[in-house]
């Protein structure tokens, strides 16, 4: 809306050139209306769980395989619909403008890129040392000399996969172009520096995580066990999702790269 209001199509054109609605702004005013109402929905729906779970008593199941824990993903994804369907959208808006054939005249910084320019190599260092922390924990409650099962190797497997996918994510939007064509190149710096971040953040966070859900399996916990996955997934939304909004906020964003005649 902050968009909108002070970047019209009139005055701020290469922002909404090569759209696919004849009035882009009423049809993004449209879409936000929705995101709202969804959101809305979705916060009531949450609320009023919340006071069923309330009024009947409900305490989490103390067995082993805690059934309950499905409701608390279930509904964390549900959550996490109208930030997909937003990015995706975002996505698509920049692919118009990419296909539109009119880009601007890139602009090359000749001192190279590093990445400890962007975030603090003690950061890094700690999501290495969580990481490191969570194996050794994991292994040593399975046994050091204990032949791995196969879930031993799903797990081990799947973590390493998962922060390597982080990595090769970070490094490519690091080294590749930018996320919107016509970005200032002060906020492609911030953008790399806040995805470097929310990814140290996301790493620490799963392994920090995975060790509280081995303890709880080591001491019979089961019933802590979907209110720890539930504030997970609430510290994801916090420092993922948040850490963009608290750092690239929209009002300190240059839009003059947008305007008539800028190149």
């Amino acid at each position: 809306m902050h968009i909108l209001e002070t970047c019209p199509p009139s005055d701020y054109p290469k922002l909404y050139e090569n759209s696919k609605y004849a009035y882009p702004g009423k049809r993004l005013r449209e879409r936000f209306r929705n995101h709202y109402w969804l959101s809305l929905t979705i916060g009531t729906c949450g609320l009023l769980l919340l006071t069923a779970m309330l009024i009947t008593g409900y305490a989490p199941s103390r067995t082993k395989e805690n059934g309950h824990i499905v409701f608390v993903v279930l509904f964390f994804v549900l959550q996490s619909i109208p930030y997909i369907l937003h990015a995706v959208t975002t996505q698509n808006w920049h692919r118009n403008i990419r296909g539109s054939g009119i880009l601007p005249t890139r602009k090359a910084d000749l001192r190279p890129r590093k990445i400890l320019d962007f975030i603090p190599p003690t950061y890094i260092a700690t999501a290495a040392l969580a990481f490191i922390g969570w194996l050794t924990y994991y292994l040593y409650n399975k046994g050091l000399t204990t032949a791995w099962d196969w879930q031993t190797y799903v797990t081990v497997v799947g973590v390493t996969v998962i922060n390597f996918i982080m990595i090769a994510v970070g490094l490519n939007y690091f080294r590749g172009k930018k996320f919107g064509p016509y970005q200032a190149y002060k906020d492609q710096k911030k953008s790399i520096e806040t995805l470097f971040r929310v990814f140290v953040f996301a790493s620490v966070m799963l392994s920090l995580h995975l060790v509280v859900a081995e303890a709880i399996n080591q001491n019979g916990w089961d019933e802590y066990e979907p209110l720890v996955l539930s504030l997970y997934f609430q510290a994801v939304i916090i420092f993922g999702l948040g850490e963009v909004m608290r750092r690239s906020k929209i009002e300190n964003m240059d839009f003059s790269v947008y305007q008539k005649g800028q190149l």
